[in-house]
């Protein structure tokens, strides 16, 4: 089993570096490059649940479901090609939106227009990765194709209107393959929605330290500045009281004076930056 994981976490990884990778290089705002991780893992872990969707289409024998998982996989295979090539990153979160709501919508008209937790889950993880990875006009659009999708659902069911439809999945097996597909789902929320905010905790730290950082560093230049000055005006007082000339002396004294009251202010400014 730790073989396995290895093996898939480094083929994660070595995926994720050939698509995004030069993208996440070049990009330095945080919430870009935190979006650019969230289409990854979209796609990505779409791309895995698309296994046990073919399995599940193999075992109840339904041609629809694996033609449309074969186009799903072409479609969800293009945007990262799409992402690869440079595309635009909120072009490609929209155009991976829209497709992981509507090739499912046909395939469940397709499947005599099933409404089940099989295809209802992928339509809200739609929405909600479009929600996050793009804007409120993207998301509203997306949730009026889906609230259309469900009107014509109703109309052609209450009319009792005839429209092409394959087999489809029996009573039986609906009831056994809604908990897993489910609990898949759930588990593709956790992972990719779970990810995308651990990545934001992260650079947002990473942020707050590079701040910190600075500031020491501006601070640290800032007392250097004031103690060359003040050893500076040590030596020339003490020249200054060697020869007596006191009225100098008072000045370089004052002048010191004033240096260790803006080294004290640079000091009492950064501990009230820091609380």
């Amino acid at each position: 089993m730790s073989k396995i994981y290895y093996i898939a976490v480094n083929a994660y990884r070595n995926l994720e570096n050939a698509v995004i990778g030069n993208i996440l290089y070049i990009t330095t705002d945080s919430k870009d490059r935190c979006n650019t991780r969230l289409l990854f893992d979209y796609l990505f872990f779409h791309l895995v649940l698309l296994i046990p969707k073919y399995l599940i289409g193999l075992y109840a024998r339904n041609t629809t479901e694996l033609l449309l998982n074969t186009s799903f996989l072409f479609t969800l295979v293009g945007c990262l090609l799409l992402l690869r090539k440079g595309t635009p990153v909120k072009t490609v979160s929209v155009l991976a939106a829209f497709l992981t709501l509507i090739l499912p919508a046909a395939c469940s008209f397709l499947n005599n227009q099933d409404l089940s937790p099989r295809y209802s889950m992928v339509w809200i993880v739609s929405i909600l990765f479009c929600y996050i990875a793009t804007n409120a006009t993207a998301t509203l659009a997306l949730g009026a194709t889906l609230c259309g999708y469900l009107t014509l659902v109703a109309w052609v069911q209450v009319n009792q209107i005839p429209v092409y439809s394959t087999p489809g999945f029996t009573h039986e097996q609906s009831l056994i393959f809604n908990p897993i597909i489910t609990g898949l789902y759930i588990l593709f929320l956790i992972r990719v929605l779970g990810a995308h905010y651990k990545n934001i905790f992260i650079t947002e730290h990473e942020r707050t330290l590079q701040k910190q950082r600075q500031h020491s560093s501006l601070l640290s230049q800032r007392l250097t500045k004031q103690f060359i000055i003040l050893k500076g005006l040590s030596r020339s007082g003490k020249s200054k009281y060697m020869d007596g000339n006191k009225e100098l002396l008072e000045a370089c004294l004052v002048e010191i004076e004033k240096q260790c009251e803006s080294a004290i202010s640079y000091l009492d400014d950064d501990s009230a930056s820091e609380n």
